[in-house]
């Protein structure tokens, strides 16, 4: 059999596998959620708590482009302002989280798993920390805080 009929035939073959063998590109708010979720956890905030709320900074536009923002808040229980406990944000690329008020990056096994889960990636390299860090308004490297 000649060599371009026969990559004519085995074509239909070879697209399911290179099609599954890319990693997706891109994670969607729900996941993005999830994630904020399961940092909230790590960073001990009991979302249980009904005075506590999650809620995206993402209204008519991307509060950061390139992220899916969060905020998680108090609600006060008597008169005065509510409590920011953090803002996350979170890459929709890669699923990495920063806590942009803080230029806090968080890496621990239950994360990279779901990121890996739901970007089809691995952790993200050492530039690409410090581009998103840099589109966060962070000056300091993330080298400094990778165990969180």
């Amino acid at each position: 059999m000649r060599p371009k009929l026969l990559l004519l035939c085995l074509s239909p073959l070879l697209v399911p596998w290179s099609i599954a063998a890319q990693p997706r590109h891109q994670i969607t708010p729900r996941q993005a959620h999830r994630i904020v979720v399961l940092v909230a956890g790590h960073d001990n905030i009991d979302l249980s708590d009904t005075h506590v709320q999650i809620n995206s900074m993402d209204l008519s536009a991307e509060f950061a482009p390139g992220f899916y923002s969060f905020i998680i808040i108090r609600e006060s229980t008597s008169p005065g302002p509510d409590e920011t406990l953090r803002r996350y944000a979170v890459s929709q690329r890669t699923g990495d989280v920063w806590e942009m008020t803080l230029c806090t990056h968080y890496n621990f096994p239950e994360l990279t798993r779901l990121q890996h889960i739901f970007s089809g990636r691995t952790t993200a390299n050492a530039s690409e920390l410090a581009a998103q860090g840099k589109l966060l308004g962070c000056s300091v490297a993330p080298a400094g805080n990778p165990a969180l």
